[in-house]
């Protein structure tokens, strides 16, 4: 079925920031007279960029080689980058790479990227670009830009990856909470706020009075940070019509999208799947849902390739990608050309878009193997049989989350400080133990609302080394959690 091109309404238009509005980048090199009157030499000599000539690269060659799977020194694979590529259009090299270059991500890489979203993120209508992006916060960063002035407000899932809001508050938003009592009340192994969003939205002027109507709502639909769960596409569906109702951009962050996981409750590893299986299990992105334009997906290559690379990309309708270019020649020019040339250089050496997911998959993987080794020994140990912890077994991601059922404790009174007093001498306790986790109330939007849900733990699964480190972290949990309870 053919795609169609959509242009971007006035009402979302009307979204758009006073600084966006007004950006108009210029530089020397534009500032120049009409030529195309003039006979032009047939040997020219360009003295007009200040850009090294690539002999003076220290760099003469690269030579990279790339595991065939994760945590295997297995079928290696030699990657040679050259100094001038041989094929322009599908090889970054080391001239190009090392140079100034095109704001927005160099062509071949960019033209990978485009060729992966095509693939797996199948966006729902054909006027979508990409923009190579500095990494997933600088995505973020940019596509808040687009958006902010200060005093606007920008919905979050009550919990989640905070540093966030620290960028949010640099533009002079505001960040409003969505409740996410259901994920603790009733256990529930999707991550769904429709009831509380839509209740949030319909009477914002009773219960925000004092704050503008939302602009922005910024969410981690697929293994949400911190509790791991992930939208259904059924949820995502009743969210982007109350966006399309109430006129609100939908920024999805998806770092995790890739680590996607079936229930360990199902006993159903599925390992090693083709590539159209994989794709097929994966939760569509909102993109697939957008009419309208008013979706900005943004990736990052941290979780399935290399965080030190800080690179990612951000998929939105042309218009905005314009928009994004235009604020990324004013705050960061282009991403890092040695990151772009080693990242583009090692998709070609897996085979192209194919062989990169197939590196992915086994990226999701080891992940998932890591996830079932934790969730099993947490659900077998005597903290969980005893009814003081509730582990949360994530559908994605790098995070496994744990209830502490402090209502248990002998010292719970039911005041708002206990969640926090409580959980901060389970943490105490976790360190005596020698297991840490990163508490629930540090990765609250606002702590005051959400106190009496502070009572979890996040624990990352992705530093470890080996499985085994994981069943004795079980083991430690288990071993401070009845200590915490019963001493």
């Amino acid at each position: 079925m053919t795609k169609a091109e959509i242009q971007l309404s006035s009402e979302i238009l009307s979204l758009v920031s006073d600084k966006t509005k007004v950006r108009n980048p210029v530089h020397f090199r534009d500032c120049i007279p009409n030529a195309d009157h003039i006979k032009k030499h047939s040997n020219p000599i360009a003295l007009t960029g200040g850009m090294p000539n690539h002999g003076f690269f220290p760099i003469e060659n690269l030579h990279v080689t790339l595991k065939e799977k994760p945590f295997s020194s297995n079928n290696l694979i030699e990657s040679s980058i050259p100094t001038i590529a041989k094929d322009s259009q599908l090889q970054t090299d080391i001239k190009t790479s090392l140079q100034y270059s095109e704001t927005g991500g160099l062509p071949p890489l960019i033209k990978q990227i485009r060729q992966f979203v095509s693939r797996v993120v199948k966006p729902n209508y054909n006027s979508w670009d990409v923009i190579a992006s500095l990494g997933g916060s600088d995505g973020i960063n940019k596509s808040l830009e687009l958006f902010i002035n200060p005093g606007d407000t920008v919905l979050f899932e009550e919990f989640t990856f905070t540093p966030i809001i620290n960028i949010l508050k640099e533009k002079g938003g505001i960040p409003v909470p969505i409740t996410l009592k259901e994920i603790f009340l009733k256990n529930t192994t999707e991550l769904n706020y429709i009831n509380e969003l839509e209740n949030l939205l319909e009477n914002w002027s009773t219960l925000k009075p004092d704050l503008k109507f939302p602009k922005v709502l910024y969410t981690i639909p697929s293994g949400h940070n911190p509790t791991g769960l992930s939208q259904t596409l059924d949820h995502k569906k009743k969210v982007y019509a109350l966006a399309e109702k109430f006129n609100f951009i939908i920024i999805e962050d998806e770092p995790y999208a890739y680590l996607n996981y079936k229930s360990f409750q199902n006993n159903k590893i599925e390992l090693n799947q083709s590539n159209d299986e994989y794709i097929n299990d994966l939760i569509p992105s909102y993109t697939t849902l957008d009419t309208s334009g008013r979706v900005i997906r943004v990736e990052t290559f941290s979780k399935i390739f290399a965080p030190g690379l800080r690179l990612g990309y951000i998929v939105a309708h042309k218009d905005l990608i314009n928009k994004l270019l235009k604020a990324s020649e004013v705050l960061t020019k282009s991403p890092n050309g040695y990151s772009q040339l080693i990242l583009n250089n090692a998709i070609l050496s897996y085979g192209g878009i194919e062989g990169w997911i197939k590196w992915i998959i086994g990226v999701r993987d080891s992940y998932l193997t890591r996830k079932n080794t934790f969730i099993d020994n947490l659900l077998n140990s005597n903290a969980s049989k005893k009814g003081y912890i509730t582990p949360i077994d994530p559908s994605c991601g790098m995070f496994v989350s744990i209830i502490i059922n402090i209502e248990n404790h002998p010292n719970f009174k039911n005041k708002p400080e206990d969640y926090k007093d409580l959980m901060d001498q389970l943490y105490l306790k976790g360190v005596e133990y020698g297991v840490t986790f990163v508490l629930g109330h540090a990765m609250s939007v606002d702590y005051s609302y959400s106190s009496s849900r502070t009572n979890f733990v996040r624990a990352a699964i992705s530093y470890v080394e080996t499985d085994d480190v994981l069943v004795e972290a079980a083991k430690r949990t288990n071993d401070a959690v009845v200590d915490f309870f019963e001493s």
